[in-house]
């Protein structure tokens, strides 16, 4: 297993990445057993390189009978909805790692007429065409679907719904109904959930989702990883032809109860910069972050591809994929070190809650200088377990802070695994470095 998730987990987990893919959707899925998910796609000319490669990195190579190789391939490719940002650059992506199958919510999409559109629907025929079975349409129940990855439950919330009546109008229903129609999945593993709301809506959550599946047993209430709907759009709230998220004002086409009873322990986001689609809203955020434990709502806009597990004893947590060793100087590095009570300890090391930590870049000379152009930066992800399982929290060290710029404090607070990123810089000679340092609280 690679950086980061290495720091926090074991081989035998459900591993997530939530790639950043700019203003759109692609969600890389691993199970347990080495199957393999990507729910929506969104490869672009600009970051077609860099996907490519980090999918090389983290699909990982299996046993072909048949061919008698290892090759890396995506079982599943699970399309939420045809909106262009939830299929583009399928085509490349399939060209690298064979799609295996499609799960589609068989809803069309607001635009058919362009290539991207086209060859989704082509490789959905060619899939079906080989195998009857290489094409599923999922149909909301409250039963899991049926798949060959052992002690996966996957549930569907929604998909295509009878929402092509009752829009304000024509128009309106003609653009929207596939966000409304939009898949849902519910993923459950080692009693935790993630939630994929794919561009689901607010209408969608009021008149099918809630009411259908509130008084399930297994439902979307109390989710452990939410990935919102929209890239964080209003559009999961209210309609978005209201200019604002009000119940008041606007009572028939604004919906809130939905993430109250979801009530994630974390939300995360997929968008790209604000400006170009004032994603994510500001009013959704702040829902977002009203529902969400200790307000814990992430972005890869701010912090690129976010990683994340579950594992089957229930641990789980997410940390940004930049949290790994990065040594590209051998003559400018810099040692990181932490002691406690003037006692030095080492990395990985087990130290019981309430003690104070101390960590110091030891920084050499050539390094250093000068010492205006030298910036540090020290970031921290957080993995609470047991009864601290909320305590996820991702922060940079404030800018007010009296510790100097060496040096970074904190007390260990509570139980699970604590990873500090020291990233040093130093501009006027090209060097950026990172090293990793791993405290686990017992």
């Amino acid at each position: 297993m690679r950086e980061p998730l290495k720091f926090i987990t074991d081989e035998k987990s459900l591993k997530f990445y939530l790639i950043d893919c700019g203003s759109g959707l692609m969600h890389l899925i691993v199970f347990p057993n080495d199957k393999v998910m990507l729910f929506d796609c969104n490869v672009t000319s600009d970051n077609e390189d860099r996907i490519i490669k980090f999918l090389e990195k983290h699909i990982p190579s299996k046993w072909d009978n048949e061919t008698g190789e290892f090759k890396k391939e995506i079982d599943i490719f699970v399309n939420s909805h045809r909106d262009i940002d939830h299929l583009r650059g399928l085509k490349k992506v399939n060209s690298n790692f064979k799609v295996k199958s499609i799960w589609d919510s068989g809803q069309t999409g607001a635009s058919t007429d362009n290539s991207e559109y086209n060859y989704y629907m082509y490789l959905r025929r060619e899939l079906k065409k080989a195998n009857e079975n290489n094409l599923f349409v999922p149909v909301p129940s409250n039963e899991a679907i049926r798949h060959d990855i052992d002690d996966i439950d996957i549930y569907c919330l929604s998909a295509e719904a009878d929402f092509q009546e009752d829009y304000v109008n024509e128009v309106k229903m003609a653009v929207k109904k596939q966000h409304t129609n939009s898949m849902v999945l519910l993923i459950k593993y080692g009693e935790r959930k993630m939630l994929l709301t794919g561009d689901s809506d607010w209408k969608s959550w009021k008149e099918q989702i809630v009411p259908n599946f509130k008084w399930n047993s297994v439902n979307y209430e109390n989710t452990d990883i939410l990935v919102a709907s929209h890239h964080g759009s209003r559009s999961f709230f209210t309609d978005e032809l209201n200019e604002t998220i009000d119940v008041e004002k606007n009572p028939d086409t604004t919906y809130l109860e939905s993430i109250g009873l979801i009530k994630p322990v974390v939300t995360i986001i997929s968008c790209g910069d604000y400006e170009e689609y004032h994603h994510p809203n500001k009013e959704a955020l702040a829902l977002y972050k009203t529902h969400t434990s200790n307000e814990q709502v992430y972005t890869t806009n701010e912090l690129g591809t976010i990683c994340g597990f579950i594992s089957a004893t229930g641990d789980f947590s997410i940390i940004p994929d930049r949290f790994k060793n990065n040594e590209n100087q051998e003559n400018y590095n810099f040692k990181l070190s932490c002691n406690v009570n003037g006692v030095s300890i080492n990395n990985g090391d087990s130290l019981a809650t309430g003690c104070n930590l101390k960590f110091s870049a030891l920084v050499t000379q050539g390094l250093r200088t000068p010492d205006d152009k030298l910036k540090i930066f020290w970031e921290v992800s957080n993995m609470g377990i047991d009864d601290d399982y909320e305590h996820q929290e991702i922060y940079y060290k404030g800018k007010k802070e009296e510790s100097g710029k060496y040096v970074f404090e904190r007390e260990l607070s509570f139980v699970g695994i604590h990873t500090l990123r020291c990233r040093i810089k130093n501009t006027s000679k090209g060097i950026d470095e990172t090293k990793i340092f791993i405290v686990r609280g017992i």
